[in-house]
């Protein structure tokens, strides 16, 4: 059965848009960041614009400030202390409260963007006075459609083989959002003993579905 998340007011979103796609690879990232970003452009095809690959923080700022529209994909490290998440970036640390204005703003509730984490714990939350503060939380309560990250460090070969399998399931297959994690949790399940299937956490509607660009 498949498994998925929501947090406080986030709104049902059953047609994901996939006009376009953005990658996050900071310097440092994984050395599979460039072959999962590399698979995933094969997998969208050229119907899906490419919105190049960002290594600074400032990019990635403006990008969401301005209301993205379409796919979100960071393939990086996300180190996660008491502090809360941070990945470093060409020009300093990015981390879930530089999502402030854009939480206060709704900037992506007229876009709805797919956000794909791909890194550890990424889908890690620490008490933030009253509230939760994450990047799942951040990101869903600006207005994306859906997020997927992770709630424990992650193997990046495991990784890769769970977006390769999502990607191709989601996109490839045409399969809704909750059908398509649970293909993509099977497809590493037996791979080397390794919990990763088990790590990642889906936020959004089982039922959306991409939308064709």
């Amino acid at each position: 059965m498949p498994v998925v998340r929501r947090v406080f007011g986030q709104d049902r979103v059953r047609t994901l848009s996939l006009p376009q796609a953005a990658f996050v690879v900071p310097p440092g990232s994984p050395p599979e960041a460039a072959q999962e970003v590399a698979a995933l452009r094969a997998t969208l095809g050229e119907g899906v614009t490419d919105g190049g690959t960002l290594t600074h923080r400032a990019a990635v700022s403006s990008l969401i400030e301005g209301g993205f529209s379409g796919l979100l994909h960071f393939a990086c490290h996300n180190a996660f202390t008491s502090a809360g998440s941070r990945v470093a970036m060409a020009d300093g640390p990015f981390d879930p409260i530089d999502l402030a204005y854009a939480t206060q703003s709704h900037a992506l509730r007229a876009s709805r963007p797919m956000v794909f984490f791909n890194a550890c714990r990424s889908a890690g939350e620490i008490e933030w006075f009253s509230t939760s503060l994450g990047w799942a939380p951040q990101f869903l309560r600006a207005g994306a459609g859906a997020f997927i990250g992770t709630l424990w460090p992650v193997r990046s070969d495991s990784a890769l083989l769970f977006a390769d399998a999502f990607y191709n399931q989601f996109v490839g297959k045409g399969q809704p959002l909750g059908e398509a994690s649970l293909r993509a949790r099977r497809a590493i399940r037996d791979h080397g003993g390794d919990p990763t299937w088990l790590a990642y956490a889906v936020y959004g509607s089982p039922a959306a579905c991409a939308a064709a660009p």
